[in-house]
């Protein structure tokens, strides 16, 4: 009965690979298919007894690749296995099945004290229904499979306890540790919070690279978000065309203007909020999956005279290969007075807004300062916090993600902000 297809996922070595295909020999009578994605070498296929295909895949295009196969694979099960992955000697293939009712089995995969579960074995039938999401919808690449189970049901989900897969020394650096962390949040079960109400506002000039990495968080939540409002600033790539990929997502609109900076753009979003709060989300960086579930909990909390909650920031760079190094958490602190929130080290945030505040201001304030094309959020803040008995709370949690990248604009202008300094306090 040869019921499975095997899929090796980027492996990065011909002795790794040779040694995952021998840990498939307990298995012959029942794979039907190894499907090789982007392998590190060229094999000799004749050496084994059950049909070989290797899938060269572009950069960037593995889901696409996979929802391909799979949606065209004849067999009843996938088995995924990655990097340095081999099947245990032990493993028995009688019981390599799903019960009835059941669509995925998992493993946990373990660095330190933090696990991330993992789709290990699957009907391919469910492939139909459920696929994966582009690369570019996520921050690193090991957060396709786990970004996929969290919109698997849990009642449809068996774990193994059995040591079925032997994985290589985990990398524990502080990268991998943050990433690990992160992709864990993708299991936590789906809440709708409705009360209060939490928009999303998006400016994006010339962001194709990370915009959708940016809006895919918004929905990968553990709670979704109300609204979703996004602009394009008369960005010179496909920004705009991306924005309007998510035009049917509920509570999603989607806008267009003339470039003329970040606080008009967001202006222009005002009138179309209809929640009780707003979140800024900036086109380059993106949230935890249980950022917007942790919002709405500590707004339920919030005094009624504040204006702004905001929390910590977890920082990454972006490397010149595509992946990211994680930095720092930037730890927020509390901030009474015009005076503290210009010497505040870093920007404030993440800046979570009380919409009825922010509209009796008008919004964002469009300074004589570079046509108020920069600092926007410093003016917002600084307008807002001179409002009678307008506070600000800060509230200690870390579910926002920034980027530094070569082309972020508060990286370019950094060198600008004593220039500004004078416009900051001015109304």
């Amino acid at each position: 009965m040869r019921d499975i297809s095997v899929f090796f996922l980027n492996y990065e070595s011909w002795v790794s690979l040779q040694q995952a295909l021998s840990s498939l020999s307990s298995l012959k009578p029942r794979i039907k298919t190894v499907y090789l994605i982007h392998p590190p070498t060229a094999i000799d296929k004749q050496q084994f007894q059950y049909e070989i295909q290797t899938i060269a895949v572009p950069n960037g295009e593995i889901a696409g690749a996979l929802n391909t196969l799979l949606q065209t694979c004849d067999s009843t099960y996938a088995l995924f296995l990655h990097n340095g992955d081999t099947l245990c000697p032990n493993i028995q293939p009688n019981r390599l099945t799903l019960p009835s009712g059941k669509a995925v089995m998992t493993f946990k995969q373990a660095i330190g004290s933090q696990y991330v579960e993992q789709p290990f074995l699957v009907r391919t039938a469910f492939f139909q229904e459920k696929t994966f999401a582009d690369l570019d919808h996520l921050p690193f690449p090991d957060a396709l499979f786990p970004a996929w189970l969290q919109n698997v049901e849990t009642r449809q989900i068996v774990q193994t306890k059995d040591p079925w897969i032997k994985r290589p020394r985990a990398n524990t650096s502080k990268s991998e540790c943050e990433k690990y962390a992160y992709m864990m949040k993708y299991r936590r079960a789906k809440a709708e919070i409705p009360s209060p109400t939490l928009a999303i506002i998006m400016s994006a000039f010339n962001m194709t690279d990370y915009l959708e990495t940016a809006i895919a968080s918004c929905f990968l939540q553990q709670s979704p978000p109300d609204q979703l409002l996004m602009i394009d600033d008369g960005s010179e790539d496909n920004s705009y065309e991306k924005m309007c990929k998510w035009k049917k997502k509920r509570g999603v609109k989607v806008f267009k203007q003339k470039n003329g900076g970040k606080a008009r753009a967001l202006n222009a979003l005002l009138p179309h909020i209809t929640t009780d709060f707003v979140m800024e989300v900036d086109a380059d960086d993106w949230l935890d999956p249980d950022a917007l579930f942790t919002i709405k909990k500590k707004l339920q909390r919030l005094p009624k005279h504040a204006a702004v909650l905001y929390g910590n920031f977890r920082r990454w760079k972006q490397q010149p290969t595509g992946t990211l190094l994680y930095k720092t958490i930037a730890k927020g602190k509390p901030v009474r007075s015009a005076s503290e929130l210009m010497s505040y080290p870093f920007p404030l945030g993440p800046r979570i807004y009380r919409t009825t505040m922010l509209k009796q201001i008008n919004g964002f304030p469009v300074t004589p300062f570079e046509n108020g094309r920069l600092y926007e959020d410093v003016s917002v803040l600084m307008k807002l916090i001179k409002q009678p008995n307008s506070v600000f709370c800060y509230d200690d949690f870390t579910v926002y993600n920034i980027r530094e990248h070569p082309t972020s604009i508060t990286r370019l202008n950094r060198h600008k902000w004593n220039a500004f300094l004078p416009y900051a306090d001015s109304d």
